[in-house]
């Protein structure tokens, strides 16, 4: 196995567990909001936050690698800053995930105030669209 289709095996391998892992977050988050009266465990809160993260992390770290092995190509491919982009959003976003996640935590929803929702809906958004985004620019790399 060459260094290069273990990168990718490690990659996809994280992508792959990490999006049940993320849907599920989100669903309890939309669970946090609809139902309005809830305050969500603090130590699930924590793990699946973990969780994402070191998968986050390997996926940087393989990447590194993937990258290591064709930059030559990537650094001429416009998509590839773009995913960078989407990257950079995502561990940017992951530090303001971890500050606010302890609202949900504390409060019901009902009880969160208007500037704290809009936090959340823009660091919840962020993540979203730059997940999708990630994987969209991916797939277009083709790699």
């Amino acid at each position: 196995m060459t260094l290069y289709s273990f990168a990718l095996t490690v990659h996809l391998t994280t992508l792959f567990t990490l999006i049940p892992i993320i849907l599920y977050t989100d669903h309890l988050g939309a669970r946090w909001i609809l139902k309005g009266d809830i305050t969500l465990p603090a130590r699930k809160l924590k793990l699946l936050h973990r969780t994402v993260l070191v998968g986050l992390t390997l996926m940087i770290g393989s990447g590194l690698t993937l990258f290591s092995t064709v930059s030559g190509y990537l650094l001429t491919v416009p998509v590839f800053y773009i995913k960078m982009f989407f990257v950079a959003t995502l561990v940017i976003n992951s530090f303001f995930i971890g500050s606010l996640m302890h609202i949900a935590v504390e409060k019901t929803f009902s009880e969160v105030e208007k500037r704290e929702r809009l936090l959340l809906a823009l660091s919840g958004g962020a993540s979203t669209l730059s997940w999708i985004g990630v994987v969209l620019a991916a797939l277009q790399l083709g790699l």
